[in-house]
């Protein structure tokens, strides 16, 4: 796939990585989440096609909006933008290279207002436990490598965390959720940051967070004090791109 006239026309308005089967554009739209909406770019060398890969879907189950038939839901709001649904995946026609970036472009700013619209529109809103949620997908993707465990910190103190994964080369990757409310901040960030301070090289953390609640600009500050901050609506992406980087290193 030549990327290169992609590159000239998008270079000022997405990052682009290169991923296993095509490339990756991260936009400047936003979700509802206030998340970047991505972009995907698969093909050939003379023609390709562009798609969310479901991304804007997952923006409203992630929030607990319930569609029992997501491609059904959206077809005509999709279809009446010149472009498919299939799976949840909202995808443009096979374009020449040449017209790829216009392509891209469309793909995210429909996939943001497909995002919108399904906030609006999609049904009712589950009053979901994403902490819950969290760790019934993290059992359903580790299983038996994924369980509570207690981690000793800089002070010697051992902190328990709910899901922690663990790894045949003896890494440790903790994922640790946290509630919007004063008591579950201030434990998890002290836990978290006692355990960062230790510097132990095996030990991998996050703190997912439920962003379909509105945050605190210093309450968010402050998760970042005890490890990098997750929003759950992209949780699933961070932690299996996480565990497989803990996964394969030495």
């Amino acid at each position: 796939m030549n990327i290169e006239c992609i590159t000239r026309n998008l270079s000022d308005m997405c990052g682009i990585e290169l991923i296993d089967d095509g490339f990756r554009f991260t936009t400047n739209c936003l979700y509802p989440s206030n998340g970047l909406v991505r972009v995907y770019l698969r093909g050939g060398k003379e023609f390709a096609m562009a798609s969310d890969n479901g991304e804007a879907v997952g923006e409203g189950t992630a929030a607990g909006i319930v569609m029992s038939d997501p491609d059904k839901f959206l077809r005509h709001f999709v279809s009446e933008r010149g472009l498919h649904i299939k799976n949840g995946i909202i995808s443009s026609q096979r374009v020449e290279m040449a017209a790829a970036h216009v392509a891209i472009l469309h793909i995210a700013n429909v996939a943001k207002d497909v995002a919108n619209y399904v906030y609006e529109h999609g049904g009712i809103k589950r009053k979901h436990d994403f902490r819950l949620l969290l760790s019934q997908y993290l059992e359903s993707s580790f299983r038996d490598n994924v369980s509570e465990d207690r981690i000793h910190g800089a002070s010697n103190k051992a902190h328990k965390f709910s899901n922690v994964i663990s790894f045949p080369n003896g890494k440790k990757f903790i994922v640790d959720a946290v509630a919007n409310d004063p008591a579950s901040i201030n434990s998890r960030v002290v836990a978290n940051l006692d355990v960062k301070s230790a510097m132990n090289p095996k030990i991998v953390q996050r703190i997912v967070f439920d962003d379909s609640v509105r945050w605190s600009p210093a309450d968010l500050s402050l998760l970042q004090i005890g490890a990098t901050a997750v929003p759950y609506s992209r949780a699933r992406e961070v932690i299996s791109r996480v565990a497989a980087e803990t996964r394969e290193s030495a």
